[in-house]
Order: C-alpha cells, then structure tokens, then sequence
C-alpha cells in the first residue's frame, strides 16, 4: 500500500469511530438512553438493509403491476412480446376472430 492509501484508511477508521460514538452522544442527550457506539452502528445497518430490501420489493410489486396492466391493455391477458408472436403465428388463410363473412 501506498503511504496515501494507509493514511486514508486509518483516517476513514478513526473518523468511523468518531463519529459514532458522537451519534451515541447525541441520542442520550435527546432521551434515547445510553448505547454503545458499535451496537448503534450495528442497528443502523439492520435498519438501513431492511430499507433496500423494501425498496427491492415495491421495485419488483411495480414490475408485476405494470405487467398486469400491460396483459388488461391487450385485453387477453398476453404481454406485448406474446401479442407479436400471436401476429406472427397467423397463417394467411386464418382471419381475427370478427373478421370474414357475417351469415
């Protein structure tokens, strides 16, 4: 490593350090009670992971949504992928269902 790259992380770690037992300050200063600095960290990871994960999933709940309104658009349930394969599918002598003779 270089001396830069040494000193930059030794810097990082002590900041880390600094600045958590801060925040533990601050929270029993505004009526949290008294924790350590590390379990405090340690809850903020918890608390941040579960904030990902739940962004992760409205992602995936917005995804399933905009599929399904994609399927009632097309008014049969296919996404647009199947809806081209349908229209390559018909052969010449195959009409939509509506098309042809009324008798």
């Amino acid at each position: 490593k270089t001396l830069l790259a040494t000193t930059k992380a030794d810097v990082e770690g002590n900041w880390k350090n600094k600045k958590w037992g801060l925040i533990a300050t601050e929270m029993e200063k505004n009526g949290g009670g008294k924790y350590p600095a590390d379990f405090l960290q340690k809850e903020w990871k918890k608390m941040d992971a579960a904030r990902v994960a739940a962004e992760e999933a409205a992602a995936g709940g917005e995804a399933l949504l905009a599929a399904a309104v994609e399927a009632v658009e097309n008014d049969n349930g296919n996404n647009e992928e199947e809806e081209e394969e349908d229209e390559e599918g018909k052969g010449e002598g195959e009409e939509e269902e509506g098309e042809g003779d009324d008798e």
